[in-house]
């Protein structure tokens, strides 16, 4: 098991615009309401990464990479996630599972400036096509948070949601 976090840790809790990368028996949760969690991973190598993303792309001019909130931007997330995997080992067949990007303000139209979660999803969708990353399962949209799970292990996500459970 290897980990960008620690050596001995088989969970890793994924904080609000946080990420991390890992390979073999560990693994990455959050929780998300509008914000997605991007897990991004090649199968044949058992490498997984997680980020806990708050905003489609990082407009400000100053950079999240090498912070702690690497995470936040899914342009940047995607980045370092890519980065991080390589770092472990050659990745060939990346594929992503996503989760949240839930409308929180029940009051908002579908593409409201309120409804960051709709556009936290088309975002990530944008990125990760421009990466030729397919997507390969979603539980995102809706009205409610989820707790997603992810094993580096076996690529399952699972999304807990206010009606059960859901495996990516």
């Amino acid at each position: 098991m290897m980990s960008t976090n620690t050596m001995q840790e088989n969970n890793i809790t994924i904080p609000m615009a946080g990420l991390e990368v890992a390979q073999g028996n560990v693994t990455l949760k959050t929780f998300v309401g509008s914000c997605l969690a991007a897990c991004i991973y090649d199968e044949s190598k058992k490498i997984g990464g997680m980020a806990h993303i708050m905003l489609p792309r990082n407009n400000t001019g100053k950079t999240t990479i090498g912070t702690i909130h690497e995470g936040k931007f899914a342009d940047d997330a995607v980045e370092v996630i890519l980065k991080k995997m390589n770092a472990i080992s050659p990745v060939l067949r990346l594929k992503a599972k996503i989760a949240g990007g839930a409308k929180i303000f029940s009051h908002e139209t579908d593409d409201g400036i309120l409804n960051i979660g709709n556009k936290n999803i088309l975002g990530l969708h944008e990125i990760l096509k421009e990466k030729k990353i397919p997507i390969v399962a979603e539980s995102v949209g809706a009205n409610y948070g989820r707790w997603v799970t992810f094993s580096c292990d076996n690529q399952r996500a699972i999304v807990k949601e206010k009606d059960g459970e859901k495996i990516l």
